[in-house]
């Protein structure tokens, strides 16, 4: 079956802009601004669909998917792919994601489950993904959680189907995920967010991570939550204010990295290795 076409980058930033537009509407300017950068997190996503391999058919699995925004993406790059979302829950700030990916157009099979024990059989998917997802395990289930998840992530994975993870992790810390014998890294990028906040946005911003994290570090007891919120605020302000001196401005995330692996046991290379 032929392909469908591949959509420009610009129709897909103005399907972000519609989307933005409803994820944010009825909140103040300064939320608006916070929570519209989940979609498409400052040009990152398109930049990962742009430069992760061609996907036209078969299954995809994006685990750790949260609101789905990269669903989204994942969809309106690659139309023709059957897309699979794995999340731990679909409550609370994810409980949205259904109604979030029928107005982005994109038809995903949800399943709520560990990713660091996947539901699915072996060599069940084409191709694998995680944005942003790694940095949330980490929280909540420290190195060993992260070490889990990937290594189900190679599981199900199809021999020379491609593990594609983005993250603001070292590439280091990338590349140690992936040190097994039956993967080949094709491809290491990395993309600087394109955000610039101001100081009233990047103090708003900071208060909400930091109740973020006390959520995916499952912090329970109150006397321990107030104790790691006030840590995490102040990791978070100083390095804020440390942007605030060097550059006038606060980005919230990045640099965000990209590292593509190919399953290689039991098939050839896909991919020439390469760098942007």
């Amino acid at each position: 079956m032929k392909a469908s076409p591949r959509i420009s980058d610009d129709e897909i930033i103005r399907r972000e802009e519609r989307l933005r537009d409803w994820f944010t509407e009825g909140q103040d300017e300064i939320m608006r601004e916070i929570d519209g950068l989940d979609i498409g997190w400052g040009g990152s996503q398109r930049w990962a669909t742009a430069n992760m391999p061609e996907i036209h058919a078969g299954r995809h699995l994006d685990f750790a998917c949260g609101y789905g925004t990269f669903l989204a993406q994942l969809g309106w790059r690659f139309p023709d792919v059957t897309l699979y979302g794995l999340n731990i829950d679909f409550t609370g700030p994810h409980a949205c994601i259904r109604k979030l990916l029928g107005r982005a157009k994109v038809s995903v099979t949800l399943v709520q489950s560990d990713a660091r024990s996947m539901p699915f059989s072996d060599l069940t998917f084409d191709s694998v993904s995680c944005f942003l997802g790694l940095q949330d395990m980490r929280i909540g289930f420290a190195d060993e959680g992260v070490r889990r998840a990937v290594t189900e992530a190679i599981r199900v994975l199809k021999p020379r189907g491609c593990l594609i993870l983005v993250d603001d992790f070292t590439f280091e810390t990338l590349l140690a995920l992936l040190s097994t014998e039956c993967t080949k890294v094709v491809f290491k990028g990395e993309f600087t967010l394109d955000v610039k906040w101001c100081r009233r946005v990047a103090e708003a911003a900071i208060k909400l991570y930091s109740d973020g994290w006390i959520t995916q570090a499952r912090v329970d007891e109150p006397p321990h939550r107030e104790v790691v919120y006030a840590e995490t605020y102040k990791r978070m302000k100083e390095k804020m204010e440390q942007q605030f001196g060097a550059k006038g401005f606060y980005t919230p995330h990045g640099p965000i990295r990209m590292v593509v692996a190919e399953k290689t046991r039991g098939g050839t290379a896909m991919f020439e290795e390469r760098k942007v």
